[in-house]
């Protein structure tokens, strides 16, 4: 279905999200400019807003091109479905393959052979577009201002036939964007192509540099050159309208010794973030977070980037979470973007596509550090994703995001956290040695719109799912990983048989005591012993020597 322009002024481009960039679309009438180097996809941006004239909007156009022999242009525009030769017999589209000088006037001459034609074609099928692919071809004939002025005649003649030029040219290191071209141009947008890294893929952004007239969204947009032409993932702070009344109660986490410490759960509309050390459950975390939304009959969104999604569903059934069940009921979606595969925005944009919708309320991005890949490291990842998290929490979406920590050196993980700042609510999952053993511990370390709980915990994984136990009574320094003292349950468990040996042997002292009755209270004591003997084995993780004691001789009556 064809896109209506916002005005009668306005020139819809027919390239996704891009109208909503310029406000609109592009002003009817004006010239632009598509500026960048070689395989940025100009000429594709050039000619998609060509088609989509010429087959959306009932807008026939022209393309003059310098370099290209017609089949090449045609098996190039085929690749993206566009007929150009059908298009040319509906007299829909013309094509023009000319000659640099043909652009310019002759001496003595008002108008080129060229500009009649063209004029012509106008008239017969009253053309509204036309793209010059690619005005660098005519820099070697610039060698003095009236051939700089006939290039300006060149495109105001076009104008007043009624046609809004649009042009490519390349962009290169030397000049970047001072040529006068720029400056002729009503609108510019300069395209950006970096080559990805090893297993990387290519990232491409255009940047609208000038639009005369009327306002633009500015930035750094990133776009994709997909089967169909160019799609734009815009960098902006547009977002969708939010629910119109946000529940206040506490959204479960879906771990009930974490809700515990939450005063109830996370705040609904903000943003968690569950840091901690691999292997310390935070996807499974994650994993009681959705399916707890899903079984209130609320949609969940699982953004993903190293398991396929049904290998990560059959992770969480194992763990108890019935992940596949929420999804057969349509109310959680797996998303899986390969790590680097695609820029942020695209995942933000598709993201948003499944919250509007299915009604989306708990979202998990599962891991940060993935989600910002295709970004080089430094302030532009911090900023991405302080964004993303900034467009979740406009849409009313209380969202999750994992973070992997390398290590945690001192007493305060916070300070090992990156983008701390990012999330209202901070769940630290951790690796600790207690006594020769390594535990997982999970303390809140921030949860800025209600009380919590300070505690750090024992947190284990069972059949059933996360478990959240005690927390670590008579022991401190465990964080810092050099805990000291002694569990108090172990020290309890310990010391009671203690406490009946004592009091056994204060019996036994007693010589009032018959024999029955002191061999009863050896026995008493033989079993306490033995106790304490297995407990101080379980707890030092050492065999009982021996076996049990030999029980006590009987007294003899004679």
């Amino acid at each position: 279905m064809a896109e209506t322009a916002a005005s009668a002024g306005r020139l819809p481009t027919g390239v996704p999200r891009l109208d909503g960039l310029l406000g609109g679309g592009l002003l009817r009438g004006r010239s632009l400019l598509l500026k960048g180097p070689p395989g940025s996809g100009k000429t594709t941006l050039g000619m998609q807003m060509l088609v989509a004239g010429a087959t959306s909007y009932g807008e026939p156009g022209l393309l003059l091109t310098f370099e290209q022999v017609p089949e090449q242009l045609y098996e190039d525009a085929a690749g993206f479905g566009w007929d150009l030769p059908e298009l040319a017999r509906q007299n829909r589209l013309q094509v023009f393959f000319i000659q640099p000088r043909e652009v310019l006037e002759h001496p003595g001459r008002h108008e080129t052979r060229l500009l009649a034609r063209i004029e012509d074609w106008v008239a017969e099928t009253g053309a509204r577009r036309i793209l010059v692919d690619s005005i660098s071809h005519l820099r070697p004939l610039y060698t003095g201002e009236d051939a700089r002025a006939m290039f300006m005649n060149f495109i105001l003649r076009l104008k007043q036939m009624g046609l809004t030029p649009v042009m490519t040219a390349e962009l290169t290191v030397e000049d970047g964007l001072r040529d006068f071209d720029v400056y002729l141009a009503d609108a510019v947008f300069e395209l950006s192509f970096a080559p990805g890294a090893a297993h990387q893929p290519d990232r491409r952004e255009l940047r609208i540099a000038k639009t005369r007239g009327h306002d633009h969204v500015p930035g750094a947009h990133p776009y994709d050159i997909g089967p169909e032409g160019i799609v734009i993932y815009p960098h902006d702070p547009v977002s969708i309208a939010g629910p119109s009344a946000a529940p206040t109660a506490p959204r479960s986490s879906g771990v009930v010794g974490l809700d515990l410490l939450l005063g109830g759960g996370y705040s609904p509309g903000s943003t968690v973030l569950a840091a901690g050390l691999s292997g310390t459950f935070k996807t499974t975390l994650a994993g009681h977070f959705l399916t707890a939304a899903a079984d209130r009959g609320e949609g969940a969104l699982w953004i993903h980037f190293l398991e396929e999604s049904a290998e990560l569903t059959r992770a969480m059934e194992g763990r108890g979470l019935a992940v596949g069940r929420a999804r057969e009921a349509g109310r959680l979606f797996l998303r899986r973007h390969p790590p680097g595969a695609h820029p942020v925005e695209r995942i933000l944009h598709e993201a948003e596509q499944t919250i509007r919708d299915n009604g989306v309320s708990a979202v998990v991005v599962d891991g940060l550090d993935e989600l910002t890949l295709t970004l080089a490291e430094g302030e532009r990842r911090h900023e991405a994703a302080l964004w993303f998290a900034e467009r979740l929490r406009a849409v009313g979406a209380t969202a999750l995001f994992t973070q992997r920590l390398e290590r945690v050196t001192g007493r305060n993980p916070l300070s090992e956290i990156a983008m701390a700042e990012l999330a209202d609510t901070i769940v630290y999952l951790g690796l600790v040695e207690i006594e020769s053993r390594l535990e997982k511990v999970i303390s809140v370390l921030k949860h800025r719109r209600g009380a919590a709980v300070e505690d750090l915990r024992s947190i284990q994984c069972t059949p059933h799912g996360l478990n959240v136990s005690d927390r670590f009574v008579g022991l401190s320094g465990v964080l810092a990983g050099a805990p000291l003292g002694r569990r108090k349950a172990q020290i309890e468990n310990i010391f009671q048989p203690l406490y009946f040996v004592r009091d056994f042997l204060g019996v036994a002292q007693d010589p009032g005591l018959d024999p029955a009755q002191r061999a009863e209270v050896l026995n008493s004591l033989s079993d306490q012993t033995g106790k304490l003997i297995e407990l101080l084995g379980q707890y030092f993780d050492e065999p009982t020597v021996g076996g049990p004691p030999p029980a006590p001789a009987k007294e003899s009556r004679a």
